[in-house]
This record gives structure tokens, sequence and C-alpha cells, in this order.
């Protein structure tokens, strides 16, 4: 994501200047009036790296294993392990909002699809030392991608 300018401003007016930017967050309307201000203010890299980082915040909440948020991301272990320590420094209010978004229904079906996605390369993993888990992965079936 772009860098902001080398050039601070002074605190009182980045203060106005956020003030602005938040009170115009928090009165679009709704998700196809959000999706249309973000679509023209953010460039296509802003958009996928916000977007990548609420779901590696929302996967690391949720247990995921470095090994597969970094696969499923296709970000660097360095990332995955900045952002885990960052989030135990944040406040209850972030913790809330974001578990609020993980129990969202529509949120639910995302996760059902993340975990489908993934549990062919988690019993893959496993299998080397569980012979359960390689005696899945070898059986055609529900854990086969494509199998639905």
């Amino acid at each position: 994501m772009p860098r902001a300018s080398r050039i601070k401003l002074d605190k009182e007016k980045l203060k106005e200047i956020r003030e602005h930017f938040f009170y115009l967050i928090s009165n679009l309307n709704d998700s196809s009036e959000i999706e249309n201000f973000f679509d023209s203010f953010l460039s296509e890299e802003e958009k996928i790296m916000l977007a990548k980082r609420l779901v590696l915040i929302m996967m690391i909440k949720r247990g995921y294993p470095p090994h597969l948020i970094q696969s499923t991301l296709n970000i660097s272990y360095e990332t995955t392990r900045l952002h885990s320590e960052k989030l135990a420094l944040k406040n209850e209010n972030f913790h809330t909002t974001i578990e609020r978004l993980i129990k969202r229904e529509k949120t639910k079906e995302f996760w059902e699809k993340i975990d489908q996605l993934l549990k062919p390369f988690e019993l893959a993993l496993r299998s080397k030392t569980d012979m359960k888990a390689r005696a899945e992965l070898m059986t055609p079936g529900e854990s086969q991608p494509g199998s639905k």
C-alpha cells in the first residue's frame, strides 16, 4: 500500500482530516454505497491489501495455524507473526468488532469454504505423523477438493 507523504502534517490538521474521513465513512448508508465509494477511492492494490489484512486478523482470531494462513493469503511468515503480535495489543472494542464480523451469517459461509479448501492441505501436513489423516487423505470423498 502506498505510504503517506514523508512531510508531516501538524497534529491539529491531521486530527481534523481524520475526523472528516471517519464522518464520511460513518455516513455511507448501505453496502452498495460503501462498495462504490471504496472502488472509487482506493486503488486495486489498496483494496486487496485491506481485505487480506482483515481476513488475516480473522484467521488468527479463529485459531488457524500460521502455515495455513500464509499459504491461503500468500503472505510471509513475518507478516503473520507481526499481525499476531499486534492483535494481542488491540483494545477490547477492536476484538469485539472482529468477533461480531466472524459470527455474521454471510461470513460463516465464507469460513466453511475456506475450511473446505484447506482441509486437504491440513491432512497432508498431518499425514506425516498421523495414520488417520493419511488414510483420510487417501480415501476419496468429502476431504477431496471438488468432491461435492
